[in-house]
């Protein structure tokens, strides 16, 4: 009989992972189902339906359960300090990803600071090198990263590996940026054709080629915003 019950619980924590999994917590789900999911990762083995429903009676909500005393939380049969410090951290962390996420859109509703951004991850280097900035929607930085090493008319570019990652990371604009760290911050004619190309590419994917980016040791010029090329981007 314990092992049927057991196998029974099994399933139930299961059932209410690949619920959450699946898109089927939202704004309208019961406090109390978010506060069992996440006590399964408190509390190994045992049935933490009824201590969730324990929690929010005692404590109102979610929020003053995650807000509550570490010293009131452990006075629940099966909540152990190392337990009650999880569920403390809950809150912190959705804080600080809440400050990361305002600063950079921030970021994003400036261009100029968009441009320092680029400008500073090409700093110091001595070789040519091709760095793509993934925005969402609204702006956001999503990611960043270096695609290519040295000229872009032989290595330095790849369409294909560019609208992959933009793809990967579900991007919805792009600025393109590569430096010549022994010349000027001007456009040579294989910058403009793989501008072109890659614009292309990309567009048939639904994502916005926002600028390309020449950097130079000391400086830098943007496609988009260049009388001769900003068609480019239109």
């Amino acid at each position: 009989m314990k092992y049927l019950a057991d196998n029974i619980h099994e399933g139930h924590r299961d059932r209410l992972k690949n619920e959450f999994i699946n898109g089927g917590f939202n704004d309208n789900t019961p406090d109390y189902k978010w506060l069992e999911l996440l006590l399964f990762y408190c509390i190994p083995q045992r049935d933490t339906n009824p201590l969730a429903h324990e929690l929010i009676n005692r404590f109102k909500s979610l929020t003053g359960v995650l807000e509550a005393p570490i010293d009131e939380l452990t006075k629940f049969k099966g909540l152990t300090k190392n337990s009650a410090t999880l569920l403390k951290l809950i809150i912190p962390i959705a804080r600080k990803c809440e400050l990361e996420k305002s600063e950079t859109l921030l970021l994003a509703l400036n261009p100029e600071n968009l441009y320092e951004y680029v400008f500073k991850q090409f700093y110091g280097l001595t070789t040519e090198r091709v760095g793509v900035l993934l925005l969402d929607i609204v702006g956001r930085i999503i990611d960043f990263r270096f695609l290519g090493e040295g000229d872009i008319s032989e290595v330095g570019i790849s369409v294909r590996k560019i609208v992959k990652y933009a793809l990967d990371y579900d991007a919805t604009n792009l600025i393109l940026a590569h430096n010549h760290p022994k010349g000027f911050a001007l456009p040579s004619h294989a910058d403009i054709n793989a501008t072109v190309q890659l614009n292309e590419m990309l567009r048939k994917m639904n994502i916005r080629l926002i600028d390309h980016i020449i950097i130079s040791e000391d400086d830098y010029v943007s496609l988009s915003q260049s009388k001769e090329y900003s068609f480019i981007f239109k």
